[in-house]
């Protein structure tokens, strides 16, 4: 699998790199990098089948997600940068920063695990399965639950409309296929060989999988820094957008 990356760049300066999550697409970062484009560069894309990106036409593993980021980064003359990433994203990140360490200057994962656990790779063969046979739109509401806290989804806000907007109008095969993606994730010895400085970052009423994985992250790779985002659920940097973005440009010194 080779795939060409389209790029949305804003600012310029140290290049970070944003990784969405399952679902979502590369306007999710829309919310948070603002700030950020105006002391550096921001790099964020869309997954295949995401947003504007399609599907492909056959299977592919995290690793493969992993590849094409590095080779499009390299065709755009970066060298180096931070690498930002929620999920889906941050299984792309481990992956990224264990086998091509030079590439990367500082390391982000956010609400994401090294694996999945039997139980969950079972409920990740429903998805697909539910995904390819109704369609994404029939599970939005219990993933709107999984993505943020009952009070923030009260609210009458863009971020909650965004995420409607984006579920509604995926590919159901693109989401499938990340789904069986995430069942194979395999990550956890690639923690070992992640020596860049690390910050890892979780909603504090996230699953149990992943606030457990933020402390197995802690012993496992070699230079991290936890904080916490509360109250917030999966989709942390946009239910805690302030405190995101504080603790992330104070972490990559921007």
């Amino acid at each position: 699998m080779t795939h060409e990356i389209d790029f949305h760049i804003r600012g310029n300066g140290q290049p970070t790199v944003f990784i969405h999550s399952l679902g979502l697409d590369h306007k999710l970062w829309d919310f948070c990098i603002e700030e950020l484009s105006a002391t550096s560069k921001t790099l964020s894309y869309d997954l295949p089948g995401h947003g504007n990106n399609p599907p492909p036409s056959h299977s592919y593993e995290i690793k493969n997600l992993s590849n094409d980021l590095v080779e499009s980064l390299k065709r755009h003359g970066i060298v180096k940068a931070n690498f930002v990433g929620l999920s889906i994203g941050g299984m792309i990140a481990q992956h990224l920063a264990a086998n091509n360490p030079e590439i990367v200057e500082k390391l982000v994962l956010i609400d994401t695990t090294p694996t999945y656990s039997e139980e969950w790779k079972k409920n990740w063969a429903e998805r697909a399965s539910i995904a390819r046979t109704r369609g994404v739109k029939v599970m939005r509401e219990k993933l709107l639950e999984a993505f943020f806290t009952t009070d923030f989804l009260t609210q009458d806000s863009a971020e909650i409309e965004y995420c409607r907007s984006a579920i509604n109008s995926i590919s159901a095969e693109g989401y499938a296929l990340a789904c069986e993606a995430l069942a194979l994730g395999e990550m956890e010895k690639y923690a070992p060989l992640i020596v860049a400085n690390t910050l890892i970052m979780c909603g504090d009423q996230d699953n149990i999988l992943f606030k457990e994985a933020v402390h197995w992250f802690n012993e496992n790779i070699q230079n991290t820094k936890v904080e916490w985002l509360s109250p917030a659920q999966h989709v942390s940097p946009l239910e805690c957008q302030k405190d995101f973005i504080m603790h992330l440009k104070k972490f990559l010194e921007l």
